[in-house]
């Protein structure tokens, strides 16, 4: 008897805190909507239209990489592209020309990275206006002015659409900086400390504020990607040392693409065929319907007839 008023007795509590306080109980169970997850962004190196001086130096990838670090320290709803894989894909896509990244290829490199949204940007001003210095080994000290200026634009990476911009600068005095100097990074103490290198900085954390700011009041207006069906090509000879496939430019295959090889087997039980693994082709040449690729790994047990597969 005592038991049962003493669970009846917690069933009232219970059921009058949740009536005078609903807020504080949530019984929802649904899983996470797609809004509800992080958009992921990937920052593009940022082309350079500084003082040519400094173009040795890689400015332009150089401030990408402060501004990604500055970005993932932020406590917001969004992350990012890991900067080693994004060069790796920039690079094996022929997606950059002239040390820069073509905004056109927006959706291709979107696609790529699996990326919601892409940030393509701009070194406005990269110069030292120095008024007299003395120097101490490679360092000038004197009345030396630093003045850094950056521009951002956030692009939909499902339409390529601009979804907004930002800016920003910066500007200190210190130390000067010998422009002719090569393998400078941009996270050592020479380049720190000095009237450029303070510059960067502020001008880094100015821009990365305000993007972070456009991210989030702008994540909702990023379209997800909708799921994309893969398409398969075939092989239809073989080479010495790669094949020739029947998909070709109409099908959106590019040079450079990596693309996986598969055999096709039917088990029983299963209405579609399983596809199995067993090798990767890079594409050399390319025609409207056809394509010439070599082989990147695996091809010792791969035939004609064999499947391609690609999106």
């Amino acid at each position: 008897m005592e038991n049962y008023l003493l669970l009846k007795s917690t069933f009232l509590c219970v059921l009058i805190s949740f009536l005078l306080f609903p807020d504080t109980y949530s019984f929802s169970g649904h899983a996470a909507s797609a809004e509800d997850e992080p958009i992921t962004i990937a920052i593009i190196p940022l082309e350079y239209r500084g003082d040519y001086r400094f173009a040795r130096i890689n400015v332009g990838e150089q401030i990408s990489a402060l501004l990604t670090d500055y970005m993932v320290n932020q406590q917001v709803n969004f992350q990012l592209v890991e900067r080693d894989r994004l060069n790796t894909i920039l690079s094996e896509q022929n997606l950059i020309s002239s040390g820069v990244v073509d905004p056109s290829r927006a959706v291709d490199l979107g696609r790529l990275l699996g990326a919601d949204a892409l940030i393509f940007g701009t070194v406005t001003q990269f110069n030292l206006e120095s008024t007299g210095r003395v120097r101490v080994g490679r360092v000038g000290v004197g009345g030396t002015r630093g003045r850094v200026g950056l521009t951002a634009r956030m692009v939909n990476a499902e339409s390529g659409v601009i979804i907004g911009s930002v800016q920003g600068s910066g500007s200190a005095t210190g130390a000067s900086f010998d422009a002719r100097m090569q393998n400078v990074s941009f996270r050592g103490a020479e380049f720190m400390e000095s009237a450029i290198g303070r510059a960067t900085y502020d001008a880094v954390d100015d821009i990365g504020e305000n993007l972070v700011t456009m991210v989030s009041d702008n994540a909702g207006k990023v379209s997800r990607p909708a799921a994309r069906e893969v398409r398969m090509g075939k092989i239809v000879q073989l080479l010495e040392n790669g094949v020739i496939i029947n998909a070709g430019a109409n099908d959106g295959v590019r040079e450079k693409q990596q693309l996986q090889i598969a055999r096709l087997m039917q088990v029983e039980g299963l209405d579609e065929a399983v596809r199995i693994p067993i090798g990767t082709i890079e594409i050399v040449s390319v025609q409207n319907t056809a394509s010439v690729a070599i082989f990147v790994d695996g091809g010792d047990d791969v035939n004609e007839g064999d499947v391609v597969l690609f999106e």
